[in-house]
């Protein structure tokens, strides 16, 4: 298959069930995987993806195959087959196209986020009540220590405010003072660059489990509260109708910790692959938290 390595390809050929008659790369740089997109004679379509490292394969694999079931098969890929060999999936391809810069209506953006809330909820509830390996205690002791690493990264490359300091490492002591959180299955990088809006059915699926993990359930509501529905209630309201759930007292605490945690890793990391979008991005949050500005959740 053009543009597939051979041995992959093959692979891939087989587990497909039917002659490939087209061969598309789709890989998306930032990701590190690289990803085809393949089209059966029959006009069925798939996607090849070797992943980047034995981890993200681990987590992706064991994703598709313990839990993103839950979601149902119009709601997201399922796994076809993979390799731990080749670090290799064959996907199913879900319904729809990707929503970042699709243009859509008021409703149908409303109706997306709401759907992302109910999908977000099936997903955490998808392995019951398992609590991320070493427990509460080892899960804030992580996340302090990974705060750290990426303050003493970004004030070394001169890039932090006094002010952006404090508040990123005050964020993580926060962390230390609540009780456990609820835990679920995370999907680990939410965001419309990982959903799929079919406009005709107006029916989303979510894709992009490779960061997937078990962990505290409102790790996962970051992205979207502090990301593309920071500007707008409205977004936020569909998307936390659709979760289905109010967030106890200890996560309202947390969220804004996280979001200030998960800002200083973007921040760091485009800093380091010269991604300007990311750090714009994250010193945005860093500067709403700064403001004082709490969601009203």
């Amino acid at each position: 298959m053009q543009s597939v390595p051979n041995t992959i390809g093959a692979w891939a050929r087989r587990r497909a069930g039917g002659e490939i008659t087209a061969v598309r790369s789709v890989s998306w740089r930032a990701d590190g995987a690289r990803v085809w997109e393949l089209r059966r004679a029959d006009a069925a379509r798939f996607f090849l993806k070797v992943a980047p490292t034995p981890d993200r394969y681990t987590r992706e694999t064991h994703a598709y195959r313990h839990a993103v079931p839950a979601l149902g098969h119009a709601h997201a890929p399922s796994l076809v087959d993979s390799d731990p060999a080749r670090l290799a999936l064959l996907l199913t391809a879900a319904p729809g196209a990707g929503a970042t810069g699709s243009g859509l209506g008021r409703a149908d953006r409303t109706e997306l986020y709401r759907q992302a809330g109910g999908l977000l909820r099936r997903l955490h509830d998808a392995c019951g009540t398992a609590v991320p390996a070493g427990g509460a205690d080892r899960w804030v002791a992580d996340r302090q220590a990974a705060a750290e690493e990426h303050v003493a990264a970004l004030s070394a490359a001169g890039a932090l405010h006094t002010a952006e300091r404090r508040l990123i490492l005050d964020r993580a002591e926060v962390l230390h003072l609540l009780p456990p959180l609820p835990a679920g299955f995370l999907h680990g990088d939410v965001g419309e660059h990982h959903f799929l809006w079919d406009a005709v059915g107006r029916r989303l699926a979510l894709a992009g489990f490779a960061q997937a993990r078990l962990g505290c359930a409102v790790e996962d509501l970051v992205r979207v509260t502090y990301g593309a529905c920071l500007p707008d209630r409205g977004l936020r309201a569909a998307f936390l109708r659709g979760y289905g759930r109010e967030l106890t007292v200890a996560e309202r605490y947390a969220l804004p910790a996280l979001a200030a945690l998960d800002a200083a890793e973007a921040w760091e990391r485009g800093l380091r692959t010269g991604d300007q979008e990311a750090v714009g991005r994250a010193r945005g949050v860093v500067g709403t938290l700064l403001d004082g500005v709490e969601l009203r959740i």
